[in-house]
């Protein structure tokens, strides 16, 4: 212990006035390369050619933001089970998160650089170097053996001089920023293919119902129809074409039952499960389209896309690396400074005389490489201008994306009402064919032609509501999906 107190009561002014030196250059200096500056957002009027589309509009007033569990909207406690089961269980979700973690942790690992490092050592030795290579004085009854003990405390610091570890951890922190965006990308992805799949599984459930009941109906019009055969009333020709329309109501059916049996291996595979596990299934009834859709503007599109955000990030990261760069190719710092105790005995290391202390200064300036870094310089620069052309695509493609889903509301909207006023006229069709089938004005087969007919009106109308509500769901993740998310704590995810 005593040792010890005379260990701290050695002269360590030179080391603390070199590292705290040193600690005021990096914080002091500059950073050279490009600073950041963010694309300009497109300054467009609508989304789409036509502005019929209230959503297309720019002249609107901000709506309120989509919160991040937009599929509430739906009104649907089933749909909403499901959708946080994937949420929970999907493994690409998984992986994300796991990639987000690694993009922290290599900020984190890179902000220690900022910072001196700080090792202790200690060693021990026992030899014996001879009477010949001894010093006469120091043998003592022609024992030439010896110990040395060391122990040290060494200080080394790079001063962040131009800037390069700061650009350095710039261009990780975006990178970490980035990994975030994507997280909240795919989790939109996930959650509307979740939403598509389970609406989707739901319209299959309901079209395979109507096409049995087709099924059973067209085989009580074979049965009608091979009567009226032996009664001389059908021709062959009829007959077989009755024949085939039961076929055909059997191949559809099959259809059908293929489609709704791969729908609900998707939605198991979305939420992690296995195909031959029970699923959480949502009747189409429960599933109600919001009453107010979404709307933005098309300058928002870029604040709020997790992607095109991502690609910006991305440019961001690129950007820094110029710096890192052009750092690379200037005069490098680093001070080492050591302190510490010889002796050949443990508790006599830091008596008088013994401590020892020292400061080294480096410089070091590449004069020839080659051009090599002169060429990552320009391959920073050419990395910069592909991420930032990479980024206008990301831009390009979002638009599109809600472009193409406001198109596609309008046209299946129209698509949606022109269905179901075909089915309820041929409900009303059958209701009326059915009160003459009983009065005895109409055949049978007139009858059942009828039914069918309504069958497959239904089923349109099933198809085509499954479309539309579809393209409610492509519009919430056009626009970004929720625009309120959790932001990473490895960078700053804020707009500069």
């Amino acid at each position: 212990m005593k040792e010890m107190n005379k260990f701290k009561k050695l002269k360590i002014e030179p080391i603390k006035k070199i590292v705290i030196t040193g600690l005021a250059l990096g914080l002091s200096a500059c950073s050279v390369g490009p600073d950041f500056v963010r694309p300009e957002a497109p300054k467009l009027s609508s989304f789409t050619r036509e502005v019929e589309a209230a959503s297309s509009k720019a002249d609107e007033p901000l709506p309120d933001r989509i919160q991040a569990d937009w599929w509430k909207d739906y009104q649907s406690a089933s749909l909403n089970q499901v959708v946080e089961l994937a949420l929970k269980n999907n493994p690409t979700v998984e992986a994300a998160l796991a990639n987000l973690k690694v993009a922290k942790a290599n900020v984190r690992a890179q902000q220690g650089f900022f910072f001196p490092s700080i090792g202790a050592g200690y060693s021990g030795s026992r030899g014996n170097v001879g009477n010949y290579v001894s010093a006469p004085t120091s043998v003592v009854n022609d024992d030439s053996s010896y110990s040395l003990q060391t122990a040290q405390l060494s200080v080394g610091f790079t001063p962040d001089i131009f800037g390069l570890n700061r650009r350095q951890v710039e261009s990780l922190k975006a990178q970490a920023n980035s990994a975030q965006f994507q997280l909240d990308a795919l989790k939109t992805t996930v959650v509307s293919n979740v939403i598509a799949a389970i609406m989707q599984e739901a319209a299959l459930s309901e079209q395979y119902a109507a096409q049995q009941e087709s099924v059973k109906l067209g085989l009580a019009q074979l049965a009608t129809a091979r009567k009226l055969f032996s009664s001389g009333y059908f021709s062959r020709v009829d007959l077989a074409n009755q024949e085939s329309a039961y076929a055909a109501s059997q191949q559809a059916a099959f259809a059908v039952k293929k489609l709704l049996d791969q729908t609900r291996d998707l939605i198991a595979l979305l939420c992690g499960q296995y195909p031959s596990e029970e699923l959480k299934l949502v009747e189409l009834s429960a599933i109600k389209v919001p009453v107010h859709l979404p709307q933005a503007v098309p300058s928002q599109l870029v604040d709020q896309r997790p992607d095109v955000l991502a690609a910006e990030e991305i440019v961001k990261a690129a950007n820094a690396q110029i710096g890192v760069a052009v750092a690379n190719m200037l005069p490098q710092f680093s001070i080492v400074a050591a302190m510490g105790g010889a002796s050949n005995a443990i508790n006599t290391l830091f008596a008088s005389g013994n401590p020892f202390w020292g400061v080294t200064g480096n410089l070091s300036q590449t004069l020839f490489d080659g051009g090599t870094l002169y060429f990552r310089k320009e391959a920073a620069e050419a990395a910069t201008a592909q991420a930032l052309a990479q980024y206008k695509s990301t831009v390009l493609i979002a638009y599109q994306n809600v472009a193409d889903t406001l198109y596609a509301l309008e046209v299946d909207q129209q698509a949606l009402d022109t269905a179901i006023e075909n089915e309820k006229a041929l409900l009303a069709i059958v209701t009326a064919t059915k009160q003459q089938f009983e009065k005895g004005y109409v055949s049978e087969p007139a009858y059942q032609a009828a039914q069918q007919s309504f069958l497959s009106a239904k089923t349109a109308r099933l198809q085509a509501q499954a479309t539309y509500m579809g393209d409610t769901v492509a519009l919430y993740q056009s626009l970004g999906g929720g625009w309120t998310r959790e932001s990473s704590d490895a960078g700053q995810v804020k707009r500069d």
